[in-house]
């Protein structure tokens, strides 16, 4: 059975960058901008693991524990922050009340992040990935937010939980990540690929912001540069 794992964080690019390094390894990700956000997710799905920030628009992390608590004093919660000086003595006072966590200091690199769900909650019985989307990011418009959102959808409607990847990947400030990776050449647009993905592409590929599509199917990976 896929692992469900909440992430709650106000930051998008630190959200991301759990769903990057979980999905490749299996596990189902969801997602919480915010304390009240990641609760209404916690009581519509109980989540296997729970990682947690602390400095958090509306209420904080330390609330948000314990109102996760409230709803299931089973749940496992790792909290990640740059913040635990400033926050301990609420901390301390929360684990005194039955609050049950674990604290890791950010920022948390991609190895460290599967070995921590690893260690909570165990690995994916089914984490063979099948098919996976890179998505160079060149500049930074409001259709990208859609663009991402449409991509994670099409993929969801198209493979199970656990056998995708979809890679975001910010090239704006360092071009030379996606050179490095041979994402610059002609545009290619693979027919095999899943019915909703390929319609996607297809829309993506007209516009003027798009630099290139490289999909590279005997891997069953593709690559969007935008």
């Amino acid at each position: 059975m896929v692992k469900h794992i909440l992430v709650i964080d106000d930051e998008e690019s630190v959200r991301d960058a759990y769903c990057l390094a979980l999905e490749s390894a299996g596990y189902k990700v969801e997602q919480a901008a915010d304390g009240l956000a990641g609760l209404e997710a916690a009581k519509r799905k109980r989540p296997d693991m729970v990682f947690l920030d602390l400095k958090m628009p509306g209420i904080d992390g330390v609330e948000t524990l314990k109102r996760l608590n409230a709803i299931d004093d089973t749940l496992r919660v790792h909290i990640v922050t740059a913040f635990v000086k400033e926050y301990m003595e609420e901390l301390s006072k929360a684990r005194a009340e039955g609050c049950s966590f674990e604290i890791a200091a950010k920022p948390l690199d991609s190895n460290l992040i599967r070995q921590i769900a690893a260690a909570t909650v165990g690995t994916s019985k089914d984490n063979t990935v099948k098919f996976v989307l890179t998505l160079y990011l060149a500049n930074h418009e409001s259709v990208t937010d859609k663009l991402i959102t449409n991509m994670r959808s099409a993929l969801r409607e198209t493979l199970p939980e656990g056998c995708w990847v979809l890679n975001v990947v910010d090239v704006l400030a360092m071009p030379e990540k996606a050179l490095a990776n041979d994402v610059f050449t002609t545009p290619t647009l693979v027919r095999e690929l899943p019915e909703p993905v390929v319609k996607l592409l297809g829309n993506i590929a007209a516009m003027p912001q798009v630099m290139a599509i490289v999909t590279r199917l005997n891997h069953y990976t593709a690559t969007l540069v935008v």
